[in-house]
Parts: C-alpha cells; sequence; structure tokens
C-alpha cells in the first residue's frame, strides 16, 4: 500500500519546470559567470519585448546576482537578438562570438541555445574564454564552445584560437 502511494504521488507531481538558464560564459580570471536566461512569453514561446537577458553570476564571491555594466554590454558580454515574427524564437549575436550566432527555441519542451560546433548544430552549454590578464588590458587568448548534440545528447566541443 505504501508503494503504491509513492508511485500515485511521483505520477501526480508536477513535471519539472524548465530552467532559464541558456548557456554560459565561464573565464579563465575567476569563478564568475555570465548568465544568458530565456524569458518567456504569456503567449508566445518567448517575451516579445524582453526576450534574453545577461546577468553576472558571482561564484568568485557571494554568489549573488549582478547586472552587466553599461560598457560589458557595449564590448564584451552584450547581444543583439533578432526576435521572429511569432516570439516563438530568436537569434542572438553575441559581441564576444561575432560571426556566430545562436538561435533559441524551443526543443523537447523547453527554450535552448542552439549554436555550432564543428560545423554540426548543438545546443551551447557553455562559453569557457581564456584571457591573459597581463598589460594594460586583458586580451583573449582562446575561446572553447561546449554543447551537446540535440538528438543523440552526446557532447560537443570546439577550440576557438585567438585572432
Amino acid at each position: 500500500m505504501l508503494a503504491l502511494s509513492f508511485v500515485l504521488a511521483v505520477l501526480a507531481a508536477e513535471p519539472e519546470a524548465c530552467p532559464a538558464e541558456l548557456f554560459r560564459i565561464e573565464r579563465s580570471k575567476n569563478a564568475n559567470v555570465v548568465l544568458y536566461e530565456a524569458k518567456p512569453g504569456k503567449e508566445t514561446a518567448l517575451d516579445p519585448d524582453d526576450p534574453v537577458s545577461a546577468s553576472w553570476l558571482l561564484l568568485a564571491t557571494t554568489g549573488k546576482r549582478e547586472s552587466l555594466t553599461f560598457f560589458e554590454k557595449l564590448f564584451a558580454y552584450g547581444f543583439e537578438v533578432r526576435l521572429s515574427r511569432s516570439a516563438q524564437s530568436a537569434v542572438l549575436t553575441l559581441k564576444a562570438l561575432r560571426g556566430r550566432t545562436i538561435r533559441v527555441a524551443p526543443h523537447g519542451g523547453c527554450l535552448v541555445a542552439f549554436g555550432s560546433i564543428g560545423g554540426a548544430e548543438v545546443v551551447l552549454k557553455r562559453v569557457f574564454v581564456t584571457t591573459n590578464e597581463r598589460g594594460a588590458a586583458p586580451s583573449v587568448t582562446g575561446i572553447e564552445l561546449f554543447g551537446v548534440d540535440p538528438v543523440t545528447g552526446e557532447a560537443r566541443s570546439e577550440k576557438i584560437p585567438a585572432k
């Protein structure tokens, strides 16, 4: 009887909600990360007014969230977003990954970020940026992309050398 009650409780439980996080940018400098999150709409997959947001998660210090600064949005971690007419998907162009686009669209009932790794479409999970912190301004020495195949779930990665 107890086992039956447990099974019924599990079946009646609400399905796990979709995570807001699309992907993150991690850096060699410290543990702080920039989170890119989808904002669902009430009647559309994405909020037509504000479909994607980016913010710091300060893992190296307090663990709290913080907004990106004006200059971070303008140069390093900002993005441009083009929302589809139906607000069911969007295309992001990151300042840090010029020349590559990220498509935000429903997959498996949740919003995910589709990108390209090694010429194949993947669900992008994270970007790791290696920097040289010596000198007046840091310089990017390499970028690694990490994702999973949307069909098989197989892990994919690609190193992009600095330009």
